[in-house]
């Protein structure tokens, strides 16, 4: 549904976005993430048609983003991280204003509104004017906005700013029904652990460049190849009662452990050979004297693919 190819953007000399190349889909949610500056937001304004791209290409639903601007805007929805909206306008009026401007049929675009009202925790403020709306109601009516007119695309960038946990919650099941529907939807936020409830896909960015790029699931998926970090083993998480630093000399010499750290009375390592190797370490810390509290797989969740990936470079 969308590909890239060599996707570059420059201002001026800086060069923002550095040679892209990825292909999304029909029906994928992907995670866009990076730390602030790594292009994210370019990406999807070139892709949206919004930016020339300086070099490479890209197409939406088949339509170039260049040759083809008006093909690709018939098919998209675009959510900007920051975006104006009609303050004097009531809510749902807001969305008959732009039901109205993409043509929908009034009957159909009343009964989409009312669901969206309610799908996205709309519901009691339809009748109040959008310039008295919080930062996180505003967000939600932009989300409706634009899934309003059933674009095959959708490009959100930072929806979830400004959203408390509930509002996130609400955010989540309504992204989970639009791909039910078939939509395909990039998404980038700063919140990674909401990412991972509804993303299917994720791609990394530093300084401009894809860093990783893939399925989340799977036995190839990011997050079973990031299990085995570093390739060299599993991630795992150790808790001292006392003498870490005399722990951590010992399990230097440990056949198969790698890439250990320390904070206080917690360490952090890779460890090849599967659960029998864990369970050999084990034994020989308890047999060294150590007072083991806490010894367990580290989580491999979508912070620790983005620490991983961008080599702890940057914060998303």
């Amino acid at each position: 549904m969308i590909a890239c190819d060599g996707l570059t953007r420059y201002y001026g000399s800086f060069r923002a976005v550095d040679a892209l190349s990825f292909t999304i889909e029909r029906g994928a949610v992907c995670a866009l993430v990076g730390p602030n500056g790594a292009g994210k937001s370019t990406t999807m304004r070139m892709l949206s048609t919004l930016l020339r791209p300086s070099r490479g290409h890209a197409t939406v639903g088949g339509c170039d983003v260049v040759k083809d601007r008006e093909g690709v805007r018939r098919q998209i929805g675009y959510l900007p991280e920051t975006f104006q909206l009609y303050e004097d306008m009531p809510v749902e009026r807001y969305l008959h204003f732009f039901a109205r401007a993409y043509g929908l049929d009034a009957r159909l675009a009343a009964e989409r509104i009312a669901d969206y009202l309610e799908r996205l925790g709309l519901l009691g403020k339809r009748a109040e004017k959008v310039g008295a709306l919080s930062r996180g109601m505003r967000q939600r009516l932009g989300v409706a906005k634009s899934f309003l007119h059933d674009p095959d695309v959708v490009f959100l960038d930072e929806p979830a700013s400004g959203l408390d946990p509930v509002a996130r919650t609400e955010l989540r099941d309504f992204l989970k029904f639009q791909q039910h529907l078939g939509k395909t939807v990039v998404v980038s936020s700063h919140v990674l652990k909401e990412l991972a409830d509804f993303c299917d896909h994720i791609a990394i960015m530093q300084d401009g460049r894809l860093v990783e790029y893939g399925p989340l699931s799977g036995e190839q998926g990011v997050l079973a190849r990031y299990g085995e970090a570093g390739r060299g083993g599993k991630a795992y998480v150790l808790k001292l009662l006392k003498d870490a630093p005399r722990a951590e000399l010992l399990m230097k010499e440990f056949p198969g452990l790698t890439n250990l750290k320390r904070l206080d009375v917690t360490l952090t390592f890779e460890l090849a050979g599967g659960e029998e190797a864990g369970a050999a370490l084990l034994g020989h810390l308890v047999g060294q004297g150590f007072q083991v509290t806490r010894f367990a797989e580290e989580e491999v969740d979508l912070e620790h693919v983005y620490r991983k990936a961008s080599g702890g470079r940057g914060e998303v």
